[in-house]
């Protein structure tokens, strides 16, 4: 499944929510500002904190993750992706979350202590619209 440009450019510009599973069925969601689509149907996403998550992802490597943008001078919009996660500790990906995190340190600064955990590939498998759009009536 193919993320528009329009889809990418709200996850890469606004935190998303990122919900997991633990293999006994338990959901655990945590806000994730840490994340970039590095092509049409890839996100990156870094771990810096992870816990549950990251348990959750060795259990269960399903995914959502939901954004949305409200306001700014637009109508809202909002995605519900899903997908399957792989987690890096090493490798090209891993460096590519560590680059991620210095980017991060320049623009949002005081949040030197970030350092990098893993590197979480998720591969979007659907895409779907969170806002309905109301049909405009004929006059």
């Amino acid at each position: 499944m193919e993320m528009s440009d329009e889809i990418q450019d709200i996850i890469n510009e606004n935190l998303v929510h990122l919900a997991t599973t633990s293999q006994d069925g338990k959901p655990n969601v945590v806000p994730v500002g840490g994340i970039r689509a590095i092509s049409d149907s890839e996100l990156l996403i870094v771990d810096v904190l992870f816990d549950k998550t990251k348990k959750n992802l060795l259990e269960n490597p399903q995914v959502a993750i939901a954004v949305e943008v409200l306001g700014k001078g637009m109508p809202p919009r909002g995605y519900q992706l899903k997908g399957r996660a792989k987690i890096f500790t090493s490798g090209e990906m891993f460096e590519r979350a560590e680059k991620m995190v210095e980017d991060m340190r320049k623009r949002w600064r005081g949040h030197t202590d970030l350092k990098v955990k893993s590197a979480v590939l998720v591969k979007i498998e659907e895409i779907f619209s969170t806002v309905h759009h109301k049909k405009e009536e004929e006059e």
